[in-house]
């Protein structure tokens, strides 16, 4: 696993080996500027090539690594024009393969790395970039989302002309090109469903949305008013899938220190795991990063600290970390299964006896 640090680090962690106390160690670190103006602003493993990872700066840079047996090296560095805050890479294949990169300014660059040079300029946001994402099924499908609230989407076989705009309240198409609006806030988060048929944003108004990719519709999935959604950094989301689930598919977000896991197909909130408040001081132990490990579905977080937390299981949902700050497993299955028990009680009283009013 990859972690990039504000101080301009960035750290391997080896995830195979066995530790017998409570924390993931670091097993090599890449580079150690104490930078602030230089922190990783996002990072991530090329979709085509397990060794190969890309980071983007807060000094307006976007690197290319390559994981070697001693030493992770970088391959190439791209200066660019403005504070980059995220990127993503074209799941087209390996010759081919775009990384779209976003950040303050209101355009998007498309990077070949095989000319190390910008193939293409998408034009049409009018404030910063804050996500953005490739589809997993068309290769030249993307959305972005901007600080406006908006939540672009393109097509760049067609030139830098966006094809519409995700809008809450679904205005002529003319309109909704220019105006459309997913979010009343800036929109820091944005995934892809697995089959490429929806799109899930995240927006710093505390909404959660997910959206038909067919027909650009809000499907009105209601998520509970619990999301905590007020940094402009990435906000951290996974789709994973899950026999609890409705539709088969659980959404996992970061919620501030606690973790929150929602069915994807009616918004119902299935589980949160928190960090106790007395271990969480001025902002420390904030979610930054969550990913899943493919191999076993393990998800692990970054967080506002240097150690790596390793979380949860994939199938069951039981708490499985390796981090002093977080619960027992124990106490989060009794928190659940109690809170489902009084339901349960409750229903039966209600429609199995009569009901008696004092």
């Amino acid at each position: 696993m990859v972690t990039g640090g504000a101080d301009g680090s960035i750290i391997i962690w080896d995830l195979e080996q066995e530790y017998h106390d409570d924390n993931i160690r670091a097993s090599t670190r890449v580079l150690e500027e104490d930078k602030p103006d230089h922190g990783v602003s996002s990072i991530r493993f090329n979709p085509h090539n397990s060794s190969l990872f890309s980071t983007t700066s807060y000094s307006s840079t976007l690197s290319l690594f390559s994981l070697t047996p001693s030493n992770p090296i970088c391959l190439q560095t791209y200066p660019l024009d403005s504070h980059l805050y995220t990127h993503s890479t074209s799941p087209a294949s390996v010759s081919t393969a775009l990384i779209a990169v976003a950040g303050s300014s209101p355009h998007i660059r498309l990077i070949d790395p095989r000319t190390s040079s910008t193939s293409q300029t998408l034009f049409g946001h009018v404030t910063s970039v804050l996500s953005i994402s490739w589809s997993p099924i068309y290769s030249s499908i993307l959305a972005s989302g901007g600080k406006d609230g908006s939540v672009r989407v393109w097509d760049i076989r067609y030139g830098a002309t966006c094809l519409g705009s995700l809008d809450i309240n679904m205005l002529p198409r003319a309109a909704n090109r220019a105006a459309g609006k997913a979010h009343d806030g800036g929109v820091n988060g944005l995934l892809w469903t697995s089959d490429g048929r929806g799109i899930v944003s995240a927006g710093m108004d505390g909404k959660i949305r997910v959206w038909n990719a067919e027909n650009g519709k809000n499907t009105n999935v209601v998520f509970p008013p619990v999301i905590k959604n007020k940094f402009q950094s990435e906000f951290p989301m996974v789709i994973t899938e899950s026999d609890d689930a409705v539709g088969g598919e659980m959404l996992w977000t970061g919620n501030e220190e606690e973790l929150l896991a929602f069915d994807l197909e009616n918004g119902k909130m299935l589980k949160r795991v928190r960090i106790p408040k007395t271990e969480v001081r001025d902002g420390l132990g904030r979610i930054m990063g969550l990913v899943q490990r493919q191999r076993n579905g393990e998800l692990y977080t970054s967080h506002a600290l240097r150690d790596g937390k390793k979380l949860l299981g994939r199938r069951e949902g039981v708490a499985r970390w390796k981090s002093k700050w977080l619960w027992k497993e124990d106490e989060v299955e009794v928190e659940q299964t109690e809170k489902q028990r009084k339901l349960q009680d409750i229903f039966e009283k209600a429609t199995r006896g009569p009901v008696t009013f004092s």
